[in-house]
């Protein structure tokens, strides 16, 4: 294995959490850079974003310094990876648009196949619901006409 700073312990086969040179527990950290793609450090936990750099400078590899095939294959793996999540995220946007066309399809599908039974037509493009609604009130409003009538002739 690599050499840690000099102020990191010496290795043990167990793990023991190392302190950084701030006193702190240092943060375990996989690396994804081009030149180290997957290997496991151990670094101070202070690190700042907009400087990209850690507290202490504590640094310390935890694994053994990769061959330039092992760097090669893992670099086209994580290529690979990136293309496949964003083929996934695409066909996931275009599996909901299809959802969405299959809704309205369904739904121009229901009005287009609805009648109006009205005078004995049969008519094709019109809402179901206004078909019925303006139909049941007509038999209602005779039915009551004829009730109506009944009560006052008897």
């Amino acid at each position: 294995m690599s050499d840690c700073n000099s102020y990191s312990s010496s290795r043990c086969s167990c793990y023991c959490p190392r302190v950084c040179f701030c006193d702190r527990v240092a943060a375990n950290i996989t690396s994804w850079t081009k030149d180290n793609p997957g290997r496991r450090f151990e670094a101070c936990p202070i690190y700042n974003p907009v400087t990209k750099t850690r507290g202490c400078k504590y640094f310390c590899w935890l694994d053994e310094n990769q061959t330039s095939w092992q760097k090669k294959v893992i670099n086209q793996l994580v290529i690979e990876r990136k293309l496949l999540k964003n083929e996934v995220g695409m066909l996931k946007e275009e599996n909901d648009m299809l959802k969405n066309r299959a809704k309205m399809l369904k739904v121009g599908n229901l009005q287009s196949e609805s009648v109006e039974v009205a005078n004995g037509k049969i008519t094709e493009g019109s809402s179901l619901v206004s078909n019925i609604v303006p139909v049941s009130f007509r038999y209602l409003f005779l039915v009551c006409l004829i009730v109506f009538l009944a009560k006052i002739i008897m």
